[in-house]
């Protein structure tokens, strides 16, 4: 019996998804306070939104667009594996596009509030 080969790469791209997610977690949080402490909640920007609004929201779009590459990619590599499959290497890709996915559901979950909750109190 011949053992599959699967590249670490393609073993590292199933946490991609929630590395993006972390990232921006950190960012958006980070920025949440920073602009609280500078007042950025007090400044209005485009019309009744705030600079710290505008920011977050912008943060947001960034982290879902990021998320939905990595989707994309994982996509055309669950594809290019032949599919879903009980072998390896299908299976890694799959396994790959599913973790994309709740990462970039978990990114609209836990990142989404900055829509339409106050901050700074």
């Amino acid at each position: 019996m011949i053992a599959e080969r699967v590249s670490a790469w393609r073993i590292a791209w199933m946490m991609a998804g929630f590395v993006v997610w972390s990232a921006a977690f950190v960012a958006l949080y980070s920025v949440l306070s920073v602009g609280c402490a500078f007042g950025w909640d007090e400044i209005l920007v485009m019309g009744s939104l705030s600079l710290q609004r505008v920011v977050l929201v912008a943060l947001l779009l960034v982290s879902l667009g990021t998320g939905w590459v990595v989707v994309r990619v994982s996509a055309i590599h669950r594809e290019a594996a032949g599919g879903a499959g009980l072998t390896l290497k299908p299976f890694v890709e799959s396994v790959a596009w599913l973790a994309a996915w709740a990462a970039l559901g978990s990114t609209l979950f836990s990142l989404g509030p900055v829509l339409f909750l106050t901050s700074c109190y």
